[in-house]
């Protein structure tokens, strides 16, 4: 089925004739000049930052480093708890009164099956180099 003519489309299918045969692209000159100016913000954008940067740094730095250091106080055990000298003495028990246990073999004492070895060549001990 056909459409019927509607005045409004037909004004609309006008102007886009119109407009369509005045459009032209711009020239290449004008389109690298553009590209040119965007990119010259850019760069003053990125060196403005870095300066920011820098500058908030370096004054953070004089800040930090125009303080004159907290003073320290002498050597000592912690605020809040006793001193080493008020510590209560350990209670004696039985087990702190028994001497350590000693050891009932040495490693020179301890047969090797390399000491059997039929060459007749002398072997070190543990704490003796070989001849």
């Amino acid at each position: 089925m056909p459409e019927p003519q509607d005045p409004l489309r037909s004004l609309f299918q006008q102007a886009a004739d119109a407009g369509q045969d005045r459009a032209v692209a711009a020239p290449v000159a004008e389109i690298a000049a553009r590209g040119r100016r965007a990119r010259r913000r850019r760069v003053a954008a990125l060196v403005t930052v870095a300066c920011l940067v820098c500058a908030g740094g370096g004054a953070t730095a004089a800040a930090l480093l125009s303080r004159p250091p907290a003073p320290v106080g002498p050597a000592g055990p912690p605020p809040g708890r006793p001193a080493p000298d008020r510590l209560p003495a350990p209670e004696a028990t039985a087990s702190a009164s028994s001497p350590p246990p000693t050891p009932t073999a040495t490693i020179s004492d301890i047969p090797t099956d390399s000491a059997s070895a039929t060459d007749g060549a002398s072997r070190g001990t543990a704490t003796e180099p070989p001849p």
